[in-house]
């Protein structure tokens, strides 16, 4: 009895939602304006559900717009919170955590 052993130069399938969870903290990863946000990020079924807490409106935006680079996104769901007005205006422009 013979049993295919795959090789490494197949490609193994993977889930779709998690290749698109894969692809969505590619683009976090690769924007300096976001890199290093603690952002979580959840998928299913296309749908990306992005959960934190930033130091800005201005760092939620781009975080939103780094996530909608990724390909295959049905929707985002924009759950990021972020810190009272005046009390961003302390924080330098490039932090991501607020506190």
């Amino acid at each position: 009895m013979s049993s295919k052993v795959p090789l490494f130069s197949e490609r193994i399938n993977m889930d779709p939602d998690i290749q698109l969870r894969h692809e969505v903290f590619a683009q976090l990863n690769w924007d300096p304006a976001v890199f290093g946000c603690d952002v979580d990020v959840r998928v299913k079924n296309g749908v990306v559900t992005l959960q934190g807490h930033l130091a800005s409106e201005a760092l939620k935006a781009a975080v939103e717009r780094a996530v909608r680079r990724a390909e295959g996104i049905a929707t985002i769901v924009n759950r990021l919170t972020t810190a009272k007005p005046a009390a961003t205006a302390a924080i330098p422009q490039s932090s991501c955590d607020s506190r």
